[in-house]
């Protein structure tokens, strides 16, 4: 069971099918709020209502002080679909995001958030190293913890093979990559491989990769954050596809 929280994230998750809610608990200023979002035609209102308490009440549903909005929704965690979902899409264009040991819950709800800014297919981790599923992630991604498809694999190396065999290219992003990531193609199908902040990615996720991409910076401060990386190369990526296909920023 995970306790949601923040009215982006438990909003997205009550309008989420795929959600099996457990229970709601809402201020009074916060019902109101969601009258306005469409919230109540979600599965869980057909069927139950949500408990109305005060703020006190709301607080002592976390040990820790956390920022609730005057919301707080119980649900059973979401399952990992399977890689090949992917290959099923049948788009000319896609984009995914793998990450190579990226542990920390906020860098992860963080990278969600971009990936469904940047029109991304799905988040790639290993089970082993992938973060479970928390209201402090949920509230970092703002809602796109319920969009994005997070593929949860036991092997990374085996999970790039398969991409590659649904038409990816697999462009790495290192410190030290061969080339700026603005003379990479990204149009097409696309996985941008993120490793970890301390020791990057393994050697064998950067073997596997088809490009090895840096981020053009200051030569005195070339070092950037795994999210900041994340930001700039999908949208490097999200400005290629669509400039590719002359369609509009937005509404993708």
């Amino acid at each position: 069971m995970v306790s949601l929280y923040g009215k982006y994230a438990c909003f997205a998750a009550l309008l989420n099918k795929k959600r099996v809610i457990e229970g709601v608990w809402m201020s009074a200023a916060t019902m109101q709020a969601a009258s306005t979002c469409g919230v109540f035609d979600s599965p869980f209102f057909e069927a139950k209502k949500p408990v109305v308490v005060d703020k006190i009440a709301l607080d002592r549903m976390f040990a820790q002080p956390v920022v609730h909005q005057g919301i707080v929704v119980k649900a059973q965690p979401l399952s990992s679909p399977p890689l090949s979902d992917l290959r099923q899409n049948g788009q000319a264009s896609q984009v995914v995001v793998v990450l190579d040991q990226v542990t920390d819950p906020q860098n992860v709800g963080s990278i969600l958030r971009l990936c469904r800014a940047f029109n991304a297919d799905g988040m790639i981790m290993t089970a082993a190293h992938a973060p479970p599923e928390t209201g402090a992630m949920a509230k970092v991604a703002s809602g796109a913890l319920e969009f994005v498809p997070r593929y949860i694999v036991p092997n990374l190396a085996h999970a790039v093979r398969q991409l590659k065999t649904y038409g990816f290219w697999v462009v790495g992003l290192a410190e030290r990559g061969g080339e700026s990531i603005r003379d990479v193609n990204l149009t097409g199908k696309i996985a941008l491989v993120l490793g970890s902040e301390g020791s990057g990615m393994r050697k064998l996720t950067l073997d596997l990769c088809d490009f090895k991409a840096f981020l053009p910076t200051c030569p005195s401060f070339s070092t950037l954050n795994v999210t900041t990386a994340a930001a700039i190369s999908l949208y490097e990526a999200f400005l290629a596809q669509h400039l590719e296909k002359r369609s509009p920023l937005c509404g993708a």
